[in-house]
């Protein structure tokens, strides 16, 4: 029953972080404007997945993608003990 609880926990971990990755990309254009108002309208791209590059963006996608490694792991550990 522990093994399938961590892989439960591991399919939960990683639907949460392709979820938050979702919510990251949907943000960015929020995040262009937010850029665009600092900058008095000058200085800001055009095209928003050039945001995906700027501070604090890849941060954020490194902890999202910690997060999907971590369900990863939670996954292969308890087929490991199911074996």
């Amino acid at each position: 029953m522990e093994k399938d609880k961590k892989i439960m926990i591991g399919y939960k971990t990683i639907i949460l972080g392709l979820c938050l990755y979702i919510v990251e990309l949907l943000y960015l254009p929020v995040f262009g404007a937010l850029q665009k108002t600092q900058v008095s309208g000058n200085g800001f791209y055009s095209d928003f997945w050039k945001y995906t590059g700027q501070q604090p963006y890849p941060i954020i996608f490194l902890l999202t993608g910690i997060i999907i490694v971590m369900g990863i792991a939670f996954i292969i550990w308890g087929y490991k003990e199911k074996k």
